[in-house]
């Protein structure tokens, strides 16, 4: 007995010493305020390939990809930029939005919701958080 205590306490301490008991660091959107636009100026950015990401602060769905979100723009694989849809926002129906370039004709189908632009049109886009996640973890 007393040789099994001598093993398993040694590595039960060794395991407490190596583990990473620190807890993962939590971002928040003062992380992008520098990056958040409005909505009518989702089409006016200076790069010609970027991602807008619409979220809103009461949305579940919102906070529950808010950090894989956050981390994907703080290692910023490409420009990005946030769009708070608690303000002047327009929802519609689901339908295909891919080759708009005007802020008349784009709409969001609920939140959170990511359009990648490519030339001031939008190439691609998101819905949800499967989806979204999907994405950012391509990269």
């Amino acid at each position: 007995m007393k040789i099994i205590q001598s093993l398993v306490i040694p590595l039960l301490i060794l395991c407490g010493c190596n583990a990473n008991n620190q807890p993962e660091e939590q971002h928040n959107y003062h992380e992008i305020k520098d990056r958040l636009i409005e909505w009518n100026n989702i089409f006016n950015q200076d790069e010609d390939d970027y991602l807008v990401y619409f979220y809103s602060e009461r949305c579940g769905y919102c906070n529950e990809i808010k950090q894989d979100v956050l981390k994907f723009y703080l290692q910023e694989f490409m420009p990005m930029y946030f769009v708070c849809t608690d303000y002047d926002v327009v929802v519609g129906p689901r339908s295909d939005l891919t080759g708009i370039d005007s802020i008349e004709d784009f709409f969001i189908f609920g939140t959170p919701f990511l359009a990648r632009l490519k030339q001031h049109i939008v190439f691609n886009y998101y819905v949800g958080v499967s989806e979204i996640r999907d994405y950012i973890s391509s990269f």
